[in-house]
């Protein structure tokens, strides 16, 4: 048995296909694994055997063979009892290396053009038309799937060297098998026929994929970070964590973790800071929060909100909103919030505080109508917008809290909103964030009525 070394990485589409071949032939290969992400391919030792910097190569005792399609009809034309995967009839051959041609000149071709600016350039894009370019290929393989196999009825190394592209591209961006039935079909037979088929490409094109995209994700937040820190100014919020609508921005803050990239700037509501000459200047109506990022200005909670998880939020996090009817949602919610929920507290707080109630009880039943209609709500969905956390919810419960200093949440009347308060209680940034500013506004609350 000879000792022959493959230098290649699992998740390389063409040195899969060099595995793939090395089992059909009954060929045991000596794997020298190649860390792409770590830059082994661009290490001294390794461009002594391949200047081109490129995987797979193999090492057949001081033979080096580069490129995956030389190495593959290298070992069938020196190791194969016969040459059934590279047949001696010419005009076989040709059709065989005419499809070789096709997954090195079209199919990887159009993959790498995709993945590698994700790899080792830092991007983030997925560009539309590179997926459309890739799935060309898709199109164009199943229209030249007349038989069997690539090459007539029979299996060759055009099967196994195109499939391993093609199962790593599909990890990528799933075809509409409905489109393209004789390569689904092409696609199954080879996954049953190949040795070892799922542990030799199926795994490596999966785990590449997900590689790929965790990478790119994390592309697109080091990009933001890196334009929020050298493109724009810090952003400034002016709080007074008393306020209901300043708790949903510092519960929201918190749970992006981007405390770090927000300047605070405290405004003492009760001693009238919001009404000085100064702050008028940023905001007429004299309400907080306000956050002030450049030239943008928002002087509504809510909009905040919606500021901060656009520009703080990745894809995969939990307050990402990736499209229009999640938006929808989430938006709808803090409408309620805002044009329901608070205004039932902001009207009996103003009244209280002004000293024309000291006994609140006869006006609580708009409030309890609301939290009426907010149990309906939970009813509907896990969370108060959608089925996860959202940062509709986060607005929520800094209201819903504070009401809740006037009217209890009765389990027995509202055993939705009662099991939803618990849970946001249990929110790791929960107490810091809210409760902090709630006790504070109790305190000063209890100088004006019994709490």
């Amino acid at each position: 048995m000879p000792n022959i070394k493959l230098y290649t990485a699992k998740l390389s589409p063409p040195g899969r296909a060099v595995e793939l071949t090395a089992k059909l032939l009954g060929l045991s290969l000596d794997v020298v694994p190649i860390n792409l992400l770590a830059g082994d391919h661009r290490k001294d030792e390794f461009l002594k055997l391949n200047p081109q910097h490129t995987i797979p190569i193999i090492d057949d005792g001081g033979v080096i063979v580069r490129d995956s399609h030389a190495i593959i009809i290298y070992l069938v034309l020196k190791y194969g009892q016969d040459h059934s995967l590279y047949p001696d009839d010419p005009i076989i051959r040709a059709k065989v290396n005419a499809a070789l041609h096709f997954d090195s000149g079209v199919l990887f071709s159009r993959l790498r053009f995709y993945f590698e600016p994700i790899l080792y350039e830092g991007s983030s894009e997925v560009p539309q038309h590179k997926i459309d370019y890739m799935k060309k290929g898709y199109e164009l393989l199943n229209d030249a799937l007349v038989d069997d196999y690539m090459v007539g009825n029979t299996l060759t190394l055009a099967d196994v060297s195109c499939i391993a592209t093609i199962a790593t591209m599909e990890e990528f961006f799933p075809m509409e098998r409905s489109k393209y039935p004789a390569l689904v079909a092409w696609i199954e037979r080879l996954s049953h026929t190949l040795p070892e088929y799922e542990q030799l490409n199926q795994e490596g094109a999966v785990e590449f994929a997900e590689i790929c995209e965790s990478l790119r994700l994390k592309n697109a937040i080091k990009a933001k970070y890196t334009f929020l820190n050298m493109a724009t100014p810090s952003m400034v919020l002016y709080y007074d964590e008393v306020s209901p609508p300043v708790r949903g921005v510092l519960l929201t803050i918190a749970a992006l973790g981007v405390k770090d990239r927000i300047k605070f700037e405290y405004i003492n509501l009760f001693n009238g800071g919001h009404l000085s000459a100064d702050f008028i200047k940023i905001n007429p109506l004299h309400t907080i929060p306000v956050l002030r990022h450049g030239d943008l200005t928002l002087i509504d909670s809510h909009a905040i909100l919606m500021y901060l998880c656009d520009t703080f939020a990745p894809a995969e996090h939990t307050f990402a909103i990736p499209d229009t009817l999640t938006r929808a949602k989430v938006f709808n919610m803090l409408c309620f919030n805002n044009g329901h929920l608070f205004q039932r507290d902001a009207e009996v707080m103003r009244k209280i505080f002004s000293g024309d109630i000291t006994d609140p009880t006869k006006h609580l039943k708009p409030i309890q109508e609301t939290i009426d209609a907010l149990e309906h709500f939970l009813q509907q969905t896990r969370y108060t917008a959608l089925d996860r956390l959202s940062v509709a919810d986060l607005a929520i419960v800094a209201t819903l809290s504070t009401l809740n200093l006037l009217v209890p949440i009765d389990a027995d009347r509202w055993p939705r909103v009662h099991e939803w308060f618990k849970e946001m209680q249990s929110l790791p940034y929960y107490n810091d964030q809210n409760r902090v500013g709630l006790e504070k506004l109790r305190k000063i609350l209890s100088t004006k009525i019994k709490i």
